[in-house]
């Protein structure tokens, strides 16, 4: 096991507790992904346009440097990651330490990328980056049949959730908010706006009761959503949680990266950057999808 530190992630009496990472300070954490045939946890700094990974989830620490900036990524069939970067869309070989660009940005991106994840079929859906109000578009690619667009109308795209009857959980940072798109398209339903809480959506995945977990950027906390249920709120101690994932051996292992940044709150605290793992959410999750290439 590494070696952690214990803090309380939550109010006296709750269940939740949080720990850290030994050793493991980012400033801008995104994009965690547990590969669950390699056993290894995937995760950026977009500050320093690094990919890192722990094997076994546990340090040390393995770093590549890569040539622009990484944000949203995926899992291939291949054991390779597909990663978001200025020109597109990269295989990246972790180990061989080698970017390939695999497909460009279509027109109707305006720009590039933010967040990604796999579906079920092979592809990926994946959107626009905007650190600010502007046009913004999600989109699914495939290798078989390139770029088709799904909503051109989200300002910045993170947090997409597959599930595999094709539907996707979405969120748009810009507008506070986490969508679900039907299987096959169709008009978006709204399930939960994180500005009622004080935050914003960032990453996000499932877990195994088909609930989804979201990220609530300056609330501070990890926001569960399922069904008709209402939200559960989980406290951490990190003021930007920026994303999550399930791992370890049985899945039952949340790990959160989070970012060391002042968005107009005042400078980070302590463990602001930290990689947090929570033991006790009463969950697992479920397996990456992985991208066909």
């Amino acid at each position: 096991m590494p070696q952690l530190r214990w803090r309380a992630a939550a109010p006296a009496g709750a269940r939740d507790v949080t720990t850290f990472v030994d050793g493991i300070r980012l400033t801008w954490g995104e994009s965690l992904r547990w590969d669950d045939r390699a056993d290894r946890l995937y995760f950026v700094d977009c500050a320093t346009q690094r990919l890192h990974w722990l094997d076994g989830g546990e340090p040390p620490l393995h770093t590549v440097q890569l040539a622009s900036l990484p944000t949203g990524m995926a899992l291939t069939e291949s054991g390779a990651l597909l990663v978001c970067m200025d020109l597109g869309l990269h295989v990246v070989d972790p180990d061989a330490g080698t970017a390939e660009l695999r497909a460009t940005y279509p027109d109707g991106m305006h720009g590039r990328a933010n967040d990604m994840t796999a579906t079920h079929d092979g592809g990926v859906v994946t959107g626009t980056l905007n650190l600010g109000p502007g046009p913004g578009a999600l989109w699914r690619w495939h290798p078989a049949d390139g770029w088709s667009p799904i909503d051109d109308d989200n300002g910045n795209v993170n947090g997409p959730v597959p599930f595999a009857d094709g539907t996707v959980v979405v969120a748009d940072s810009v507008a506070g908010t986490v969508y679900r798109y039907p299987p096959g398209g169709g008009a978006r339903t709204t399930i939960f706006d994180h500005r009622s809480i004080g935050g914003s959506p960032d990453g996000a995945c499932a877990d195994a009761d088909g609930g989804v977990w979201s990220c609530s950027l300056a609330r501070g906390a990890l926001v569960r959503l399922h069904g008709d249920d209402g939200p559960r709120i989980v406290d951490v101690p990190v003021r930007h949680p920026s994303d999550i994932t399930f791992g370890a051996a049985d899945l039952g292992r949340a790990f959160v990266v989070s970012i060391a940044l002042d968005f107009g709150l005042g400078p980070p605290n302590d463990d602001d950057g930290k990689l947090l793992v929570l033991d006790d959410l009463g969950v697992r999750g479920v397996p990456e999808p992985r991208v066909a290439v």
